[in-house]
Formats: structure tokens, C-alpha cells, sequence
């Protein structure tokens, strides 16, 4: 066998609609695409067999439940699990720690120790943080080297109090791999031993029985499935001590006012009625990757990793960015561009003054969908000292000229109109500087040919905000905005006056649009001002759409309140 990209990309309908024929998707670490294969199991449950399962006596619930029991064997083989009874169906890779975390820990005495690192995604960290404060546990970290774990140092991390060691199998925010082979004899053989393995199973085989794991979780929706389901191996003898975590139907066996009986694992870990129509999709994802050469597809994805990675590191000689990299430490050294799931991470430089947020929607104006945050893994991006990073993940139906239309898309952002520098942001201004926009025009902006230049525009007002680093207190920072924004409000003779301050070079030509809508108006003024025509009539309304990830809206709405 061997793979083809398109042919394998084919097979997503996502792709093949006339709205995204241009469009470049490289969010997959976030969510991956369904293929046909997966949409048509779930189709095919609710058509043909919808129902509740194992306690139902007819034709419709026996069907669902061996569909259930099915895909759990299918699970069982897809990791090399022993059995079927050491799959547990939940609702994704957050359930499951959260279970063993709970579960786990229940047995623990003061004083014992759960080993993480600091690169772990936050469902793997504030679970066990909420466990270790209600069993006074202890958290300790596998120290970072070089953007990732030193992984070289586990063994002298685990000391005799170690009970639980929990770590990513690939990091969601820098991409590199966990050396998986070698962590059983790094930390023991009486630890209990988790991988959350969500950013890596799309991209590899994974033995369970191999790697000596107690318990391997993930998430569909990471490798081509549903959302909403994830599969828990647990080795078999782990389960057996493990109590339940949730009460309910189905995973009991005898119910009395006063006590109950629990099922066998892994029914007694699925209580209530399970996402069916989900594990349907999940048992087509399950068969689409094993149809593959998963081999074939590794190889594939690796050069293509390696060829982003090339071509960022140029594209940063040339522009005001830095490629962070993680290398993972194998046999005595780090690797430059291996172990790496496909993915990588952009931040500015010290002293420039563009947002990550500003770069991920001028990619989203070229229709190329990539993510902005500290993606759920915040520790790791203080331990970098950087802010938010603009992410770019890879999947098997990606290619070179998406890496190519990506790194054009960059090269092409107006970076010439950015002027802001940490400098600028540093400096002292008065608590309520005067700000000047009577020069402007709203027909400025109504008058541009197109979005480009409407954005160009934009970023020019934005030079005419002035830096308020004394407003950038919590108090006063503006809740659901993807850029940090801070606004303050006073009312004087009547007349609502607004500041407003952000690094985000569109957010600061946005604010200076709304001021010119908004500041200095009584209330009733307010009240005639639609901003939502306005914006409209300016080609900008999309800014004000709900599906917009910005949070502009909820700054318009902020300014709104305080003037109510």
C-alpha cells in the first residue's frame, strides 16, 4: 500500500462544497474533518436502528447494542488493547481524565505525588490540580529544556511517594512527541502510567500493551471522528479497583433504597445513555484509519511538517515573527524536525507591535483557518514568555501548496503599517488623554474598493490610538475578546466618554470606528446610533457577526452597558 493525498482528501464532502473549494484548513489540532464514511454511520444510526441500548427487549435495541459492543472491540484492536472490556466510552479526552483523576485519586494518602509536565493541555492539568487540593496531594513537573520536557530527567522526578504519572503523548500547543517507548522504564513499574494520547493518534499507531500504559484516552474528533465521544483503554486490573465515577442507569446491576450493586468494567464507568450515534461515526473513523497504510500516511506527514517548518524559518528572516520549536531529547541530543505531529507555532518579535489575533483574521480573509491562543495550555506559553501564538496544525489531507498559500498569506500582511513597539506601550500618558479623531471620515472607509484596503485603512487609524498602559487592569479588561482589550467609562455633564486600549492593531482601528460612533454622546444620542447598519453600510459586519472569533461584539455590548 502506500498513500495518496488526494485521494485521501477526497473523501472529506467538507472540501468538496462550493464555499471552501479555496479553502486552506490547518486547525486540525483543534478538530479534524470527517470523511463521508463517518457522516454516513451516524446517518445510518438515527435512520435505521435509533434506540436505547442492552436493557431494551426489541429488534432496534439489540441492533444499537451490538453496534455499541462492536465498535468497542474495534477500539480494543485500534490500541492493541487486550480485550474489549478495557474500553471505556466517553465524551472526549476531558471526561476521561477527569474520571481518573477522580477515580485515582479517591485511594490516595496526603502527601502522595502525581508527576505532569509543564506542556500538559489544561484537561490534564486541572483535574488533578482540583484532586490533589481535596486529597492533599502533591503536583510535581517534569522540568522543561528547550520549549519541552527534559525528558532524559524523568527517572529522577518519580521518588518513592510518586503514585500516578500523567503526560501528553504530543504536545497540542508546540507539536513535539513524547518519547513513548521509553517512559515505563523511566518511571517504574509501580506508578500508575496515563497518556492522553488526543494530539497523536491521528497521526500514529499506538500499542498499548507495547508501551506498558495503564491508561490511554482520546478524543474522536482529533483523528477523523465525531465530536462528542473519546475511548478510555484502562488495563484490565486497573479497572477492576477502579470505583465508579458517576451514578446512574446502566452501570448498575441492582439498585435498593439504600445501596446498589455496580456492573463489571467498563459498563460501570458509562452511566446514562451514551452518545450512540457518535460511537456509530466512531466505528467508521475507526475502520477508514485502519484502511489506510498509516505508515505510508506518517512518512507523508512528516516531510510535510518539515517542509511548514522550512518554509516559517524563512518567512521569519524576512518578517517580525519567531518559529518557536520543541525538540524532543532522543539519545543524548535534540532532534531538529522529527517527532513532531505536525504542527507549528508563530510569535512576534520582542518590540513588534502586530497581535496574533490581527495575523489569524487576515488569514481568515485569504480562507486559510488557522488558530490563535495560548491553546489551552497557558503554563507552557509563561515558560516560553511568550502570549498568544498563532498555531498551524497539519493533517493528512493537507498538502504543499497549502503550506505555500499560508506563508504568502503572511508575507502579504500590511506589515509596513505597523508602527506600535514595547516601547510605545510603555509609555506614561495621562489617565484620560485627549484623543483627537476629527480628522476623520467615516466615508474614508465606505470609499475603499475592497478588504484589503479596508484593512489597511483600519490599520492606519489604529496609529492614532493612544497607548494607556495605566487602564490594563482586570477590572477593566473586556470579558470574550480573543485580543486583550481594556475600556473605561465615565460620564461627564451627561455625556458618555469612552478609553479604549489593545495591542491588536485591527481591534485599535475597530475601537477608533466605534469612538467616532459612540464617545461623547448623551444617552439618548446613543440610542439613535445603529451601530450594526453602520457597520454594514462600511463592508465591516462581519466583525459583528456571532460566528467571528474576535469579540468585537462583546466590546460593542461592553461600551453599551456601562452607558446604560
Amino acid at each position: 500500500m502506500s498513500f495518496d493525498n488526494a485521494a485521501f482528501k477526497q473523501q472529506f464532502p467538507l472540501f468538496q462544497h462550493p464555499e471552501n473549494a479555496a479553502l486552506v484548513y490547518l486547525d486540525n489540532a483543534a478538530t479534524t474533518q470527517r470523511p463521508q464514511c463517518v457522516i454516513d454511520a451516524m446517518v445510518d444510526f438515527y435512520s435505521r436502528f435509533n434506540a436505547n441500548t442492552h436493557r431494551s427487549s426489541h429488534r432496534l435495541a439489540r441492533q444499537a447494542t451490538a453496534m455499541v459492543e462492536r465498535v468497542r472491540g474495534q477500539a480494543a484492536a485500534f490500541v492493541n488493547a487486550a480485550g474489549s472490556d478495557e474500553i471505556i466510552f466517553t465524551r472526549g479526552a476531558t471526561e476521561a481524565l477527569n474520571l481518573l483523576a477522580a477515580g485515582l485519586c479517591a485511594n490516595l494518602q496526603p502527601g502522595d505525588e502525581i508527576l505532569l509536565s509543564a506542556a500538559e493541555h489544561h484537561a490534564n492539568l486541572v483535574p488533578w490540580q482540583m484532586a490533589a487540593e481535596r486529597y492533599q496531594l502533591k503536583l510535581r513537573f517534569v522540568p522543561l529544556a528547550n520549549g519541552a520536557p527534559a525528558w532524559e530527567r524523568l527517572p529522577e522526578c518519580v521518588s518513592e511517594r510518586t503514585r500516578i504519572v500523567s503526560l501528553t503523548a504530543a504536545s497540542n500547543a508546540l507539536g513535539f512527541a513524547t518519547p513513548l517507548a521509553g517512559l515505563r522504564a523511566a518511571v517504574g513499574n509501580d506508578v500508575v502510567l496515563i497518556v492522553d494520547a488526543s494530539q497523536r493518534l491521528a497521526h500514529e499507531t499506538l500499542d498499548v500493551q507495547a508501551l506498558g500504559i495503564d491508561f490511554l484516552l482520546g478524543s474522536a474528533h482529533k483523528f477523523y471522528g465525531p465530536t462528542g465521544i473519546g475511548l478510555l483503554y484502562g488495563r484490565r486490573r486497573q479497572l477492576q479497583s477502579l470505583p465508579p465515577w458517576q451514578g446512574g442507569g446502566e452501570m448498575i446491576t441492582r439498585v435498593t433504597l439504600e445501596s446498589s450493586d455496580y456492573a463489571e468494567a467498563p459498563h460501570r464507568f458509562e452511566a446514562g445513555t451514551s452518545s450512540l450515534a457518535a460511537i456509530a461515526g466512531l466505528g467508521a473513523c475507526l475502520e477508514f484509519l485502519q484502511g489506510q497504510d498509516r505508515a505510508a500516511m506518517q512518512r507523508y506527514e512528516s516531510h510535510l511538517c518539515r517542509y511548514l517548518h522550512t518554509e516559517l524559518q524563512q518567512l521569519c528572516l524576512q518578517r517580525p515573527l519567531r518559529l518557536l520549536t520543541a525538540f524532543r531529547y532522543n539519545e543524548g541530543r535534540y532532534s531538529e524536525g522529527r517527532d513532531n505531529v505536525g504542527i507549528a507555532a508563530l510569535a512576534p518579535m520582542p518590540g513588534c507591535g502586530v497581535a496574533m489575533a490581527d495575523l489569524g483574521h487576515w488569514l481568515d480573509e485569504h480562507d486559510i483557518a488557522v488558530r490563535v491562543g495560548h491553546h489551552c495550555a497557558e503554563p507552557l506559553s509563561v515558560e516560553l514568555g511568550v502570549g498568544a501564538t498563532l498555531r498551524v496544525s497539519l493533517a493528512g489531507y493537507n498538502n504543499r501548496a497549502d503550506v505555500d498559500a499560508l506563508v504568502a498569506a503572511l508575507a502579504s500582511y500590511p506589515w509596513d503599517e505597523v508602527s506600535a513597539t514595547a516601547a510605545d506601550v510603555e509609555r506614561e500618558d495621562a489617565v484620560w488623554p485627549a484623543e483627537d479623531f476629527s480628522s476623520l471620515s467615516l466615508s474614508d472607509l465606505r470609499d475603499q474598493g475592497s478588504w484589503q484596503k479596508r484593512y489597511r485603512q483600519l490599520t492606519r487609524w489604529a496609529g492614532l490610538l493612544q497607548p494607556k498602559p495605566a487602564l490594563r487592569l482586570d477590572a477593566n479588561r473586556v470579558p470574550g475578546c480573543e485580543s486583550p482589550v481594556w475600556i473605561v467609562h465615565r460620564c461627564v455633564e451627561g455625556r458618555h466618554q469612552y478609553l479604549i486600549d489593545t495591542d491588536s492593531r485591527v481591534l485599535q482601528g475597530l475601537a477608533v470606528l466605534l469612538l467616532l460612533l459612540l464617545n461623547d454622546r448623551t444617552g439618548a444620542e446613543l440610542a439613535t446610533v445603529d451601530v450594526e447598519a453602520q457597520f454594514a453600510e462600511l463592508g465591516l459586519e462581519k466583525y459583528l457577526s456571532e460566528s467571528r472569533n474576535n469579540g468585537f461584539r462583546a466590546l460593542v455590548d461592553f461600551m453599551r452597558a456601562r452607558a446604560s
